[in-house]
């Protein structure tokens, strides 16, 4: 079981508890979307060593910018930049 992973601009990304409903979180973080599990950190290296880095949505972006859909790029869903 891989679990639910979610994102909201107040939280960021997170795992969802087993067995907790994305509709009950929803509720209480309006502009929460499911998003896959995050990139593992050998994969965020590499984007930001080629300059760019991959949105939520996997658009391309600039590693502390938003895709045109609204969506940080994972360094910034993370906190890592």
């Amino acid at each position: 079981m891989t679990g639910t992973w979610v994102y909201s601009t107040d939280r960021g990304v997170r795992k969802l508890k087993p067995g907790a409903d994305f509709q009950i979180y929803q509720n209480r973080h309006a502009d929460a979307i499911k998003v896959r599990k995050p990139p593992c950190l050998a994969k965020l290296e590499t984007w930001h060593a080629e300059g760019g880095c991959e949105a939520l949505d996997g658009c391309w972006v600039e590693p502390d910018g938003e895709c045109r859909h609204g969506l940080p790029s994972w360094l910034r869903a993370l906190n890592m930049i």
